[in-house]
């Protein structure tokens, strides 16, 4: 790809230029469209393109306004792509899912209502696996989804179409969700950048299910760490509608982004490496952790004890919240689910009010464990996944087992966690993932920063398309 190719810029480069008028939106648009184009029909990572007459509509009308003065910030004039699970108004929603293959919305949710304020053009929805259950992306009823590195692979899940779509350069910003490392699968597999924010940092108001789920948020996935910290910030901020939203001035994710690591003590676990991590990836986070104490880190050991709960506490939230939203959500239609889905369903666990009530206790034992280990250390830096991308017939519950205990965690926690590439394992992606306290986003971001800086490991490359 060219380097004076539009779609190679990264998100701080392409608002930059169109905010000098060096690059013009409509420019812009079609350089993403034509990408989409030439590259989509391989990878399926949208489920809906905006018409393309009214994207052209909405980038002159940009254009028009930052030629007069009128410059909104850095997403004005800027494609970007929306995860399938998050509603737009006027533009098909389906969830994955064939009960809602012709669900046009009637009203943003809060992130596109966001995003519109600041002048981004919502170029489409990206796939996500069928109602955001699954790690692969392989949808039933739309197709799958796959791995811009190889085909034959899976680009990770429920947020695939958009890890598909940024490592593919098919726009400079991608907007997924995270309920068990939906966020974070996907931009390990796929080898670029992506945040699960403190929960109530950005609005999950308008998202599929139950905007007010206690467990899952909206989150940005680009090709740096500084493209994250700015989407992070823009789309970031306190909404009443949002009973998890946070009242609270919105932190500064930009400032410190270059302080680097001297002095930071960074905590690992061997009990977080259950169950056990392929050879690559253990190797890989064991050579991020040297280079993060080469810059002046200090590691030290954690005990985590109560990490063997993780995945049954993962499965009852699903089992109560998740259904409590879907029913909502479905209401009278009639049920419609996958062959592969109905296997899914059939091994959560059916939950009483007992049950329920010992899986919050459950969660309260991991809440604990995570913060008892922030008295010790400042960031915890782990594994994305144990494995590199699984082939494209992989079956969901074959790797749920295996894959959630490495994300589960910031979800019932509410922490924010952050993954970045860590170099290659057989021409996959390998990453690690850096876990803060409750609203220490900035400090996720400084550290991966710090990384991303040091080290061509850290930083995403151009897959062979």
């Amino acid at each position: 790809m060219p380097a004076d190719d539009p779609v190679a810029l990264s998100l701080v480069e392409a608002g930059e230029r169109l905010r000098r008028r060096e690059l013009s939106p409509t420019e812009l648009l079609d350089a993403v469209l034509a990408r989409i184009a030439a590259v989509d029909p391989k990878l399926n990572s949208f489920t809906t393109l905006a018409p393309v007459e009214a994207l052209r509509d909405a980038a002159r009308a940009a254009e028009r306004e930052i030629a007069a003065g009128r410059w909104r910030g850095p997403l004005h004039g800027v494609p970007v792509g929306v995860k399938d699970l998050i509603d737009t108004a006027g533009l098909r929603t389906t969830y994955g899912s064939a009960m809602f293959r012709d669900h046009v919305p009637a009203r943003d949710g809060a992130v596109p209502q966001r995003l519109r304020a600041a002048g981004a053009l919502i170029t489409g929805k990206t796939a996500t696996h069928e109602l955001g259950r699954g790690i692969t992306t392989n949808n039933h009823f739309f197709g799958p989804t796959r791995n811009p590195w190889n085909l034959d692979h899976v680009p990770g899940g429920s947020s695939g179409g958009a890890g598909a779509a940024a490592a593919a350069r098919l726009g400079p910003l991608q907007i997924g969700t995270d309920s068990g490392g939906s966020i974070r699968f996907p931009a390990a597999w796929c080898g670029v950048v992506g945040l699960k924010p403190t929960l109530g940092l950005i609005s999950n108001r308008g998202q599929f299910g139950d905007g007010d789920t206690s467990f899952s948020t909206p989150g940005p996935l680009a090709r740096s760490v500084r493209d994250v910290a700015l989407a992070a910030q823009l789309l970031a901020g306190f909404d009443p509608a949002y009973a998890h939203s946070r009242p609270e001035p919105v932190p500064d994710l930009l400032g410190g982004l270059d302080d680097g690591v001297r002095g930071l003590r960074v905590g690992t676990s061997a009990d977080l490496l259950e169950p056990p991590p392929d050879p690559p990836v253990a190797a890989a986070l064991e050579a991020t952790v040297a280079r993060l104490v080469a810059l002046g880190a200090v590691r030290r050991a954690l005990r985590m004890p109560h990490h063997e709960l993780v995945m049954g506490c993962v499965m009852r939230l699903f089992a109560v919240e998740g259904e409590l939203g879907l029913a909502a959500l479905v209401g009278d239609r009639p049920r419609e689910f996958s062959p592969q889905l109905e296997r899914m369903n059939a091994i959560m666990p059916a939950i009483d009010v007992g049950e329920y009530v010992r899986g919050q206790r459950d969660r309260q034992l991991v809440r604990r464990d995570w913060a008892a280990a922030f008295c010790e250390v400042d960031v915890v830096v782990m594994p994305a996944a144990p494995c590199t991308a699984p082939r494209i017939d992989a079956e969901d519950a074959t790797f749920l087992g295996r894959c959630v205990p490495y994300t589960g965690s910031p979800n019932l926690t509410g922490l924010p966690a952050l993954v970045l590439p860590a170099g290659f394992a057989d021409g996959l992606p390998l990453a690690v993932q850096v876990v803060a306290p409750l609203g220490a986003d900035a400090l996720a971001l400084r550290v991966a920063r710090a990384l991303e800086a040091a080290d061509p490991a850290h930083r995403v490359a151009m897959p062979p398309l």
